[in-house]
């Protein structure tokens, strides 16, 4: 038996699955158990042997190369690396490796992205002509192209030399105009005064933790974050080093509960999802909305943060927090306009109160500044122009039509056990798979047969979530949106059972 699998059974009730499993890989090179040059078993015979998934074991590996203690070799596998590169790493305390797999205390691996990406990658090397529902973006073909051309021109006509020169996070005056009649129509209270400007919505839940560990004199920012959520910034977060603790979901998004259980773990901070949640496509009622008003406004000190990044194509209403007089003054509203309009615009905007507004743009002054006055122009042309409402409303129909099709091919399909959370918003579809499928058996079977579609393990905080799996129908024309979800159902069908181990690639 290899020195890794004999460093004893992973503990159901300690650290993740992925750091156990790169702590006793690195605990075995110190030990001497693995030496310099020693092959590491392969990924699927570890999985395989460990009873984990597939991405649990990418994870664990690729943290180890990250901290210098393994190499990979192309069709070789991986092996221990020499000790001149992990040297740093073996000098410190033996206890920091057992309980944390990058070795230093209190920053995880970002593992998310890199074991979707190289999941990814290679399917889609191999079938290279497999529909692609994996992937989380909007459909290229509905970002309203015609506008952004139109107004491109127009845009830079009137700029001056001084338009390019040093400027602050307050967007351009036509945007403070403009934004606040879009938001307050939706429910969203928000002056011109209150609004900063940004490059994405990302960067302004990176900069809330900021302003989060500022408020009352808190040492840190702990944020409390939906699961299954958003993975881009539990990887962000988990890069920096900030604490979070899950919040339970459903189809309505946020479980207030749930919410208050994290709150009363030490979360200062909570990033919520008023509609189309990602991955799973929730949406807040009003009722909702009111239940978690409720519980926060019982914690004066916890900020909230709102991600509502599909707003301009969301079907709901249900407004913002921002209009809870309770907590109006401790809510950071983002709004995001690269699924709407184009990610590559680069635009986002916020909206806070003076307080929580002033110590948003000091984190902006720290970051990069400003966002570009050019594209602000480019985006405020676009969002005047007459033709956008009624180009909104197709893209709006249109995911619903692809969504509504999907669900109704996996609702219909024969497998009791398949179970769709409700989509109410969005471009993806949450599915539950039958207790005696993996999802990482189903993903490469689906491939096999001619579509993509992405692991839900990487959605959690940490893995071990093998029996989901999310459906993107932003990556698929609406003509083959139910071909695609007949093909998934069929991997469904073939993966039934004992997991299986065959390589389908």
């Amino acid at each position: 038996m290899s020195p890794l699998l004999s460093t004893g059974r992973l503990k159901p009730d300690g650290a993740p699955r992925y750091e156990q499993i790169a702590s006793n890989v690195c605990q075995a090179i110190r030990t001497g158990q693995l030496k310099p040059g020693d092959r590491l078993p392969t990924l699927r015979r570890l999985a395989t042997e460990l009873g984990v998934s597939l991405t649990t074991v990418t994870a664990a590996f690729k943290s180890l190369a990250e901290d210098g203690w393994t190499r990979g070799e192309i069709g070789r596998g991986t092996f221990v690396a020499e000790r001149g590169e992990y040297e740093r790493a073996s000098s410190l305390p033996a206890a920091s490796v057992v309980t944390n797999a990058r070795c230093y205390a209190g920053v995880k691996s970002p593992w998310r992205r890199r074991a979707l990406v190289s999941l990814m990658d290679r399917l889609r090397s191999t079938f290279a002509n497999a529909a692609n529902c994996s992937f989380g973006g909007p459909d290229p073909s509905l970002l309203p192209v015609k506008l952004i051309k139109r107004h491109w021109k127009s845009a830079f006509d009137d700029v001056t030399n001084r338009d390019l020169q040093y400027k602050n996070a307050d967007p351009i005056e036509v945007l403070r105009e403009i934004l606040p009649a879009r938001l307050s129509a939706e429910g969203i209270p928000a002056a011109g005064g209150d609004l900063v400007i940004g490059t994405s919505a990302q960067q302004f839940m990176a900069l809330a933790t900021d302003v989060a560990g500022r408020l009352g004199g808190r040492r840190e920012a702990v944020v409390a974050v939906e699961q299954p959520g958003y993975y881009t910034m539990f990887d962000t977060w988990d890069h920096v080093g900030i604490r979070m603790i899950g919040i339970e979901t459903d189809e309505y998004g946020a479980r207030p509960e749930s919410l208050e259980a994290a709150i009363r773990s030490g979360a200062n901070a909570v990033l919520l999802t008023p509609r189309a949640h990602n991955p799973t496509g929730a949406s807040w009622t009003l009722e909702r909305r009111r239940a978690l008003g409720d519980v926060l406004s019982q914690y004066a000190q916890v900020l909230a943060i709102e991600d509502d990044h599909f707003g301009d194509i969301a079907e709901h209403q249900v407004g913002s927090l921002l209009a809870d007089t309770r907590l109006e003054e401790r809510v950071i509203y983002i709004r995001s306009f690269s699924k709407s309009i184009a990610p590559d615009l680069r635009l986002s905007v916020a909206a806070a109160r003076p307080r929580l507004k002033m110590l948003l743009q000091e984190a902006k002054s720290h970051a990069d500044g400003w966002s570009s006055r050019l594209l602000q122009r480019v985006l405020a042309r676009v969002l005047q122009d007459e033709e956008l409402v009624s180009w909104l409303g197709r893209v709006r129909q249109t995911y619903r039509v692809r969504r509504e099709r999907v669900a109704g091919v996996l609702a219909n399909c024969g497998l009791p056990d398949v179970v769709i959370r409700p989509a109410h918003d969005g471009v993806n579809l949450w599915i539950h798979l039958p207790c005696d499928c993996d999802a990482t058996e189903v993903i490469e079977r689906a491939a096999s047969l001619g579509v993509l579609v992405a692991p839900g393990e990487v959605f959690y905080l940490s893995p071990g979530h093998s029996d989901v799996v999310r459906f993107n129908v932003g990556s698929v024309e609406t003509e083959r949106a139910s071909a695609c979800a007949e093909l998934l159902v069929k991997a469904i069908q073939q993966s039934g059972g004992a997991r299986s181990t065959a390589i389908h690639v």
